[in-house]
């Protein structure tokens, strides 16, 4: 089984150790042309094309970073609260292969999909359905029986803004009765509910579990799955074409990136090159880096007070801070971030993910109206923030313009 979506909220770019100007003193960039195609195929012994002049600075420092960083591709975006900057993807489908990746070609968000969930919460709440403050015995009383104490007042906004207690993931031996995965995730909330707390209600404790059982509260009160209902409720308004769930691509094809190790071997996109179904909620969404602008766009959109598809109050609820982690930053609803940043000019708004085999980061800067945001084909050894420098070397680039 594939593991479930790590996190990397990095919660102040100006704690990073390596600093944009350092990033744009060390990436340079090769005037020779050489193609994927020139490249050989296996991963043991496949390497990276150096990076070429392209028609824009921006795809030029883009793949200054892939080769940096030494990736199968990179995409990467600029975006205001009013429309997408910069968008453009570099590199290749395999590692070292010969695809060339295109602008439309899908990238896997993993955790940064939790923002999706909240916001399909935050439009229950906005029909009547549910209120952030409503408690899990209130919506499960089917489980009243068998819920231990502590997780009777938990909240929606609890679970959404880890603040509920619950262990990071569900037990990997868990034998389900059902096949579907709408019926599954209903079985992992009846098991969740009787599980010691692994912290009190109110600590921030990163669980992917608590997006499950958030999912499953969407199914329940919509009746509907959920996969069906993140659809339904914010990527078609949205207009997100080349959003779908799992893995990209089709087997034995190299028609969308495939997923790497961090070692670069190549993944075929096959359903078990995924989560296991349960997790969709907590990490389950790919498309293309123009399309993860647009959500992007529509986030500032939120915070900036003219979005039109949830009530502002609902909408600005999704960004603002629900729980304290140490002491600058906080988790909002889906989004992590800190109080205050020099580069944003105010709060920043974060996430990062890797399901093991991609990795994707953004940076939004609120109070500056603009965005930061990559996306890559290849997962991360442990903890470590993989697409960190491409972050910071575009904050720099944006502000400073060079």
């Amino acid at each position: 089984m594939v593991e479930p979506p790590c996190h990397f909220v990095f919660l102040s770019i100006e704690e990073a150790i390596i600093k944009p100007s350092v990033i744009f003193a060390v990436v340079a960039v090769s005037a020779v042309s050489i193609s994927c195609e020139k490249a050989l195929l296996g991963p043991e012994k496949a390497i990276s094309p150096p990076p070429v002049f392209h028609a824009s600075r921006f795809a030029t420092i883009l793949d200054s970073l892939r080769y940096a960083l030494d990736l199968p591709a990179l995409a990467g975006a600029i975006v205001t609260d009013s429309g997408i900057v910069e968008a453009e993807a570099v590199g290749c489908r395999r590692y070292g292969g010969a695809m060339n990746v295109t602008m439309n070609d899908k990238f896997h968000l993993g955790s940064c999909s939790k923002a999706f969930t909240a916001a399909v919460l935050a439009a229950l709440v906005d029909d009547g359905l549910v209120e952030w403050e409503t408690n899990l015995l209130k919506i499960f009383p089917e489980y009243s029986s068998v819920m231990r104490p502590e997780y009777r007042d938990v909240t929606v906004r609890n679970l959404l803004s880890h603040g509920a207690g619950f262990i990071r993931d569900a037990d990997f031996n868990l034998k389900f009765s059902s096949n579907s995965p709408r019926e599954q995730r209903a079985e992992v909330v009846k098991w969740a509910l009787q599980q010691q707390p692994a912290t009190s209600r109110g600590q921030y404790l990163y669980s992917n579990l608590g997006y499950t059982i958030a999912g499953a509260i969407a199914e329940k009160l919509a009746n509907g799955q959920y996969e069906d209902l993140v659809m339904e409720r914010l990527v078609r308004p949205l207009g997100l074409l080349t959003a779908g769930i799992g893995a990209m691509g089709t087997p034995g094809l190299e028609d969308q990136p495939l997923q790497h190790t961090p070692g670069h071997a190549p993944i075929i996109p096959t359903a078990d090159a995924h989560l296991n179904v349960i997790y969709n909620p907590a990490g389950m969404l790919h498309m293309s880096v123009v399309d993860w602008a647009k959500y992007v766009e529509w986030v500032l959109a939120c915070e900036a007070g003219h979005q039109t598809l949830l009530s502002p109050g609902n909408a600005r609820a999704l960004t603002t801070p629900a729980i304290q982690i140490g002491t600058t930053g906080f988790y909002a609803l889906g989004w992590g971030g800190a109080y205050y940043e020099n580069w944003a000019g105010g709060k920043s708004l974060n996430h990062s993910e890797s399901n093991g085999f991609n990795y994707a980061s953004a940076a939004l800067a609120p109070a500056r109206h603009f965005g930061i945001l990559v996306m890559t084909n290849q997962g991360a050894v442990g903890s470590d923030w993989l697409l960190g420098p491409a972050i910071l070397r575009l904050i720099d680039y944006r502000i400073n313009g060079y």
